[in-house]
């Protein structure tokens, strides 16, 4: 009898087989439960994703093996064929998940050279897609789950499309905002040209704002405040460019005045350097005849040097107020060139404003107009929203022609399903067409 220490490592092996044959049985039973509740009929097209999983069981040591490098999830390619490793390239279109997997565990039984093949169970992870579209809410496609029909498909669209009304969106509502932004955009426009008149007169440098006509025939009380808005604008800014010039006028007389005073003091100086020189060479004669004394001269010679300096001061402070008189006769210059540069700027904006507000308002004209007429047709298309949907099927890719099916008939995967709505003989085909709707076929 074994000893409790041999006992239980014998023990844990006999566990861990046991466990392990346990998972593989539950991977084939999961595999062979999932089979069994997908459709049964349902076989394998491209763009179906499936899941292999592949078991071997192992005599020797009494567990099941599991083949990690094979298992895993697959996408059927457009060909109709998965790429299986140790398999290659195998065909899946149109064969059931166990035809499918009963050709894999044989071609691994060949390739390995095996006496009984392993268990292959192939489980549908994703079926391909169904579309759908025609009179739905949201045409689009659809991930298929078995037993989906027509009316759930229909369902997970939206349903049945939904307009604002018949008339395909437009409303009274529609008609009283388009309205209201029509008669914005012709009160912007007469904004605009006011303003426009405005800039016209100070580029031209006029007296007077000239308005058109449209403006001063108007009666209403805010067309009239916009003239006076534009009128006080127009002045104000004319007043203080007046004063900014009058200021620049007055400074420019004071620094003539200024240039005036100076040009007189030097040429009061100019003499007085003059007698000073005539002095200084008297006393310059009576020097060398020992009359008068060595400091006499220096006294002189100091005197005519500050006359000299005082003069070259004038000449100094007259270049510099010419240097400001030049400075602001150019300031003048510049401010009444640069009011006409603002005014030639602004006027491109406005005019392009004015071009845009028109682009504008003969868009709402039409809007108004398509409107009114959409509107009078709600009566007449009210009676196609009534009619019953139909609903036809094109299945195999496109290549079978579309057939007629009812809400309760069964998709198959890669099913192309259009809601129509038969046109009923009150309503005009040509007012259909108009608003999008096409007959059914």
């Amino acid at each position: 009898m074994p000893t409790a220490g041999q006992s239980l490592p014998k023990l844990m092996r006999t566990l861990g087989r046991t466990s392990t044959f346990c998972t593989a049985i539950g991977l084939a039973t999961f595999g062979a439960l999932a089979s069994a509740h997908a459709d049964p009929a349902f076989r394998l097209q491209p763009q179906t994703r499936v899941k292999v999983a592949i078991v071997e069981w192992m005599a020797s040591t009494g567990e099941y093996k599991e083949w990690t490098a094979l298992n895993g999830e697959y996408i059927v390619s457009p060909s109709g064929t998965i790429s299986v490793p140790m398999v290659g390239e195998i065909t899946a279109k149109d064969r059931t998940p166990a035809e499918l997997s009963s050709a894999i565990g044989d071609l691994l039984k060949q390739r390995t050279g095996l006496m009984t093949a392993p268990q292959t169970t192939v489980e549908v992870i994703r079926y391909p897609m169904i579309y759908v579209t025609g009179l739905v809410d949201r045409p689009s496609e659809l991930e298929y789950r078995p037993g989906m029909t027509v009316m759930q498909a229909v369902t997970m669209a939206g349903g049945r499309e939904r307009r604002t009304n018949p008339a395909g969106g437009y409303s009274d509502m529609e008609q009283i905002r388009y309205t209201g932004e029509l008669n914005r955009v012709e009160l912007e426009l007469l904004q605009l040209a006011a303003r426009r008149a405005r800039l016209r007169a100070e580029f031209a440098e006029s007296a007077k704002v000239e308005f058109p006509q449209v403006l001063t025939g108007a009666k209403g009380a805010a067309i009239q405040q916009m003239i006076r808005d534009e009128n006080t604008l127009f002045d104000a800014r004319r007043e203080a460019l007046r004063r900014q010039v009058e200021s620049l006028n007055e400074l420019a007389t004071l620094l003539k005045n200024e240039i005036d005073v100076l040009e007189e003091k030097r040429v009061f100086k100019e003499r007085q350097v003059v007698i000073a020189e005539d002095e200084l060479k008297g006393v310059s004669k009576l020097l060398n005849d020992q009359t008068v004394t060595k400091s006499r001269q220096t006294s002189l010679e100091r005197i005519l040097a500050d006359l000299q300096s005082d003069k070259l001061d004038l000449q100094i402070a007259a270049m510099r107020a010419r240097q400001k008189l030049s400075e602001t006769e150019r300031d003048v210059v510049t401010l009444q060139g640069q009011r006409r540069t603002e005014a030639g700027r602004d006027l491109q904006t406005t005019e392009a404003s004015i071009e845009d507000l028109k682009v504008k308002r003969n868009t709402y004209l039409q809007l108004l107009q398509v409107n009114g007429a959409s509107l009078s047709r709600i009566a007449s298309l009210k009676s196609f929203d009534q009619q019953p949907l139909e609903y036809w099927v094109t299945r195999a890719g496109g290549a079978d022609a579309p057939f007629r099916v009812t809400d309760t008939t069964l998709l198959v995967p890669g099913d192309v399903l259009d809601v129509r709505s038969p046109i009923p003989d009150a309503v005009d085909t040509q007012l259909l067409s108009s608003v999008g709707i096409e007959q059914s076929q």
